[in-house]
């Protein structure tokens, strides 16, 4: 099976009592963590005859991954936060909108003040100031942007890149606009102004293509906000054959779940990553901890929350309850 984890087995069960049956998945506790994923590697997809464009987003890739992509602790860490993963909420539209805001603003000064400059002269210190503000917050756009998009590929990969590009274009614009804004040189002025409008018009084709990302393409999109999940207790599977420290892939109200024994208790949560739509059956399982094969988003399996990054919303839980010698799941209603 394509995507399958190399320790993972799949089985039919049925239930001699109440006839439910199903694939189940079992991951052991010491799989290793070199399981294949179904995404190609951006070393893979490398190769001479690729668009210059291609090329250039694998060494970008491969820088970003080997700073902050690393397995590493600390590196880990601040991977996750530039995800947003502390807030619950992807981080980098947040801060797009104080480049995207300032910088309108800037046009809307600058417009002011081209209508009479001696009347008018706060405008362009008005308008000096936003220019400053835009530029900052385009500089933690684009680190937190660049985080994102070192998790892409594909279609999604190449519309990323354009959508760098264009905000890139837009911040060397800005800055020049910049240096132009503190001569005296009324002329210097006026051509700053003019920049500013370029700069402007790249920031909102660059947003245009943010925006096809996300609702396109899915990017940074929660993948189990449709999961409706079941109202009422549901016979999973037998409780005589769960054993402790594997994940088991089960179906409830239509949904898959994976479900975990450990410490004879009994945990579950959606087997979708809410990050890219992995499959976390096919992940590594530490303790309670389950880690997506795709790109790497550490779960808790007692409670869903996101431990690390990519991912920043926490996985829909089941309460799980053993009767009648059955495992029973019920979608828990606060997610």
């Amino acid at each position: 099976m394509p995507g399958q984890h190399p320790f993972m087995r799949r089985e039919k069960t049925m239930c001699d009592t109440c006839g439910c049956q199903g694939n189940i998945s079992t991951v052991s506790s010491e799989s290793s963590a070199s399981q294949t994923s179904p995404i190609s590697s951006v070393s893979e997809m490398a190769s001479i005859r690729q668009p210059f464009a291609e090329r250039v987003s694998d060494s970008l890739q491969q820088a970003i991954q080997v700073v902050i992509g690393s397995h590493r602790k600390p590196p880990r860490r601040i991977k996750s936060l530039l995800n947003g993963t502390v807030l619950g909420h992807p981080l980098h539209p947040a801060i797009t909108d104080v480049p995207i805001g300032s910088w309108m603003l800037v046009a809307i000064f600058d417009i002011i003040w081209l209508i009479s400059p001696l009347n008018y002269a706060w405008a362009a210190r008005g308008a000096l100031i936003a220019v400053a503000v835009g530029i900052v917050g385009a500089l933690g756009a684009a680190v937190t942007g660049l985080t994102d998009w070192s998790d892409t590929y594909g279609s999604e990969r190449s519309i990323g890149l354009n959508h760098a590009i264009f905000n890139v274009t837009a911040l060397v614009l800005y800055v020049i606009s910049l240096v132009l804004r503190f001569t005296t040189a009324a002329g210097d002025s006026v051509i700053a102004a003019v920049i500013g409008f370029a700069g402007l018009a790249a920031v909102l084709y660059a947003a245009y293509l943010g925006g096809e990302m996300v609702f396109t393409k899915g990017t940074s999109v929660n993948h189990t906000a449709w999961e409706a999940g079941s109202d009422d207790y549901e016979a999973v599977l037998p409780v005589e054959g769960v054993e402790e420290n594997k994940l088991y892939r089960v179906t409830a109200a239509g949904v898959p779940v994976i479900l975990l024994r450990h410490e004879l208790q009994f945990f579950a949560i959606s087997a979708t990553c809410s990050h890219a739509g992995g499959p976390l059956d096919e992940g590594t399982l530490q303790g309670d901890i389950v880690e997506c094969p795709w790109h790497g988003s550490r779960f808790c399996m007692r409670d869903g929350r996101v431990l690390t990054g990519p991912a920043t919303t926490k996985q829909p839980r089941y309460d799980v309850r053993v009767r009648n010698g059955h495992v029973e799941v019920k979608r828990i209603g606060e997610h």
